[in-house]
């Protein structure tokens, strides 16, 4: 029992008032004999015993009345955390533990984490004045907490200033590191108080519990006092967006997607008509809904087309649960641009299926493709304006003149995309003269390994024999899908110089045939690229044109060669971890910004990679160029620990049998604190006795 004005208490000695009343008032009856008054006598002996009773009923009440306003005034409250706090005999330094996880903000109207730090202050209030203490906030890198001392105030304003984290905590590491730190007091015992909601992720129940050195230097384990800030909870029931995938949706139309989520129910009743949306900034792009079985998993996949392309930043949602960190997760999505090709038909024809364009023009118009295009033939398609497009396509077309081959090496040393094929109206050496400059390697010669009307011509035909799957162009082209590019036959096809040595601008072979002759080589060229495959696109040449990789190799072919198909390595980080960074070419990095507005610390790494972090919360990081404008590109997005969505708790049996013997079970919750405080009932029994007195009084 504590006191809030212990020295109000002195007012009780006025208790003593009835009984000093009651001793002075006691009167001696003189004996006066006489006879006929015998009845009388008997009587009044009657009528005294009442009196004594009515008299020792007064003096309890009024005793009780004058020891009841006192201590009200006294302001008595009962503390039954306090006593198991103090099962050390003794002293103890003591050691309290507040768990800062993303677990402590769910909130049924009162966050958990709220409900934490009025633990912990009660902790700090409950100590005994010799008991020196220390502060441990545990997140997921937590500091090292000071040796234990009596500054109180010190203490309170680390509870006080604390905020629940996104990231998961170790209680168990965090046990460890509050117990080195008691061990420099030397103080024999010592106490770890454990404010949390005791979820199982946070525990590492197979490694052993903390101990500190004893006196003789022994490992002794120390008291350990349990504050459930959950409040003795069975189920903190959640759900939870757990993964996330977006792929493109090319049957559906250019430049969409499809959003798969999985969604995992932790609690125990199941969820009917779940709201899920995928947003950006405040529109709601798509929304569907979701049931959840109890403890189950699902998935949701919603379809999403975006008008235009660039870097789309936002998030997929569920409808808000008691923990609504894990309720949205956030994305960065490059989405293509619509891109504009210039096709160059070199050997155009009345037949469609003849014409040279005819399957390049189908491949990049398909469904799904981003690609605008504008056919040519080649006297007119040579004196466009290059400007206007992002890609030139040029096929089977006749070497340009000069001043036409100037203006393509200029086009694509200013980025552009150059994309050429061979077939009969390509002269090697006019080419090597005239478009050397542009081209990936010189060409050589035509080489025909069958003849289109030879009955033998499947089995002579040149086929591919290496193709570089790791190459961002030909990535999606294995297994099953390996066929319709390994299944082609090559009639003919261009022969290529090798690359003259220290010469800039070295090209790369990324598929080759049979004999190791290059089908596919691709160069950088200032700030564009060129790729020329060696046969045609036509069926002159080859049956390419009509593979099932033919239209998806030339839509790649068009996004690789306008920069639309780097696929920079996704930035994979949650909170707590730091962000590795790839800017590329005279990208430079100013600032990496969180969602709040503050600035991640930034180091470069020797090899030019960047890191930044940790990062503390999630959400989307805006990159920062030189020029203070934000580097879409490189903007990445923060997710959430999965793990610490499941708030299962820790049995206390089980916490007990962790902990051993020594472990305290501290009362805590509204249920074990009076709803109303003791001096209110004290004057309400000050009240009761009054007003008995007085009914006493007047028989």
């Amino acid at each position: 029992m504590t006191f809030g004005n212990p020295w109000m208490l002195l007012g009780a000695l006025g208790a003593l008032i009835p009984l000093l009343v009651h001793l002075f008032d006691r009167r001696r009856p003189r004996p006066h004999p006489f006879g006929p008054l015998a009845f009388v006598m008997r009587s009044q002996k009657r009528t005294a015993s009442r009196l004594k009773l009515k008299r020792l009923l007064l003096y309890a009440l009024r005793t009780l009345i004058l020891l009841a306003i006192p201590m009200a005034l006294a302001r008595p409250e009962l503390t039954r955390d306090a006593a198991a706090a103090q099962v050390v005999k003794g002293p103890a330094a003591t050691a309290i533990i507040l768990d800062a996880s993303l677990s402590m903000r769910w909130s049924d109207g009162t966050p958990l984490f709220e409900r934490a730090r009025d633990e912990a202050r009660d902790a700090l209030k409950d100590l005994l004045p010799e008991e020196p203490a220390t502060v441990l906030v545990c997140t997921q890198s937590p500091a090292a907490p000071p040796p234990p001392g009596f500054d109180r105030g010190r203490l309170r304003s680390l509870v006080d200033e604390a905020k629940a984290t996104s990231g998961t905590a170790d209680l168990s590491r965090c046990l460890d590191m509050a117990a080195r730190a008691l061990e420099e007091n030397p103080m024999p015992a010592k106490r770890l108080v454990l404010v949390s909601d005791m979820t199982a992720a946070a525990f590492r129940l197979e490694a052993p519990p903390p101990t500190v050195k004893g006196p003789t230097g022994a490992p002794v384990k120390p008291e350990v006092v349990l504050r459930d800030a959950a409040e003795g909870l069975e189920v903190l029931n959640n759900r939870a967006i757990v993964d996330l995938k977006v792929e493109p949706a090319l049957q559906a139309g250019p430049r969409t997607f499809q959003f798969t989520f999985t969604v995992r129910n932790f609690g125990t009743e199941a969820v009917k008509d779940l709201e899920a949306a995928v947003r950006v900034g405040e529109s709601t792009l798509a929304k569907g809904f979701v049931d959840l079985p109890p403890g189950g998993t699902t998935q949701k996949t919603l379809t999403v087309r975006f008008p235009q392309g660039g870097t789309v930043l936002g998030q997929v949602t569920l409808a808000p649960d008691a923990l609504v960190d894990d309720d949205r997760r956030s994305f960065v999505l490059p989405v293509p641009r619509a891109l504009k090709a210039l096709v160059v038909n070199g050997s155009p024809h009345a037949t469609r299926y003849r014409d040279e364009a005819f399957f390049v023009d189908a491949a990049l118009t398909a469904p799904g493709s981003p690609v605008e295009v504008a056919t040519r033939d080649a006297e007119v398609g040579l004196r466009e304006d290059f400007s206007a497009y992002d890609l030139v396509l040029l096929l089977n077309v006749p070497a340009p003149s000069a001043d036409e081959a100037q203006k393509l090496a200029a086009f694509v040393e200013r980025g552009g995309g150059l994309f050429i094929s061979m077939g009969d109206r390509v002269n090697p050496d006019a080419y090597n003269q005239r478009l050397g400059p542009v081209l990936p390697r010189p060409l050589r010669l035509v080489r025909t390994s069958a003849e289109r009307d030879d009955p033998d011509a499947d089995a002579k035909s040149a086929r591919l024999a290496q193709v570089s799957v790791e190459h961002v162009l030909f990535s999606p082209f294995t297994g099953q899908a390996e066929e319709g590019l390994v299944g082609a036959r090559f009639y003919k096809y261009m022969l290529l110089e090798a690359d003259s040595p220290g010469e800039s601008g070295a090209s790369q072979v990324l598929a080759t045939y049979e004999d190791g002759a290059p089908a596919v080589a691709v160069a950088r060229k200032g700030k564009g690229r060129v790729a020329l495959l060696t046969s045609t696109v036509d069926r002159d040449w080859s049956d390419f044109a009509i593979r099932t990789s033919f239209l998806p190799l030339m839509q790649r072919f068009a996004a690789y060669l306008t920069g639309s198909l780097d696929e920079r390595e996704e930035v994979r980080v949650r909170v707590g971890e730091s962000a590795t960074l790839r800017p590329e070419g005279a990208q430079k990095v100013s600032a990496v910004r969180a969602p709040d507005g503050s600035d991640l610390p930034v180091k470069e790494q020797p090899e030019g990679t960047l890191v930044a972090g940790p990062v503390m919360e999630p959400g989307v990081y805006s990159v920062l160029g030189a020029d203070g404008k934000v580097q879409s590109d490189l903007s990445f997005a923060a997710v959430l620990e999965p793990s610490e969505s499941d708030l299962a708790r820790v049995p206390v049996d089980t916490l007990t049998a962790y902990f051993g013997e020594e472990t305290v079970k501290a009362s805590t919750g509204d249920a074990d604190k009076p709803s109303v405080p003791l001096w209110t009932w004290l004057i309400l029994a000050a009240c009761l006795a009054f007003f008995f007195e007085g009914t006493l009084l007047r028989k």
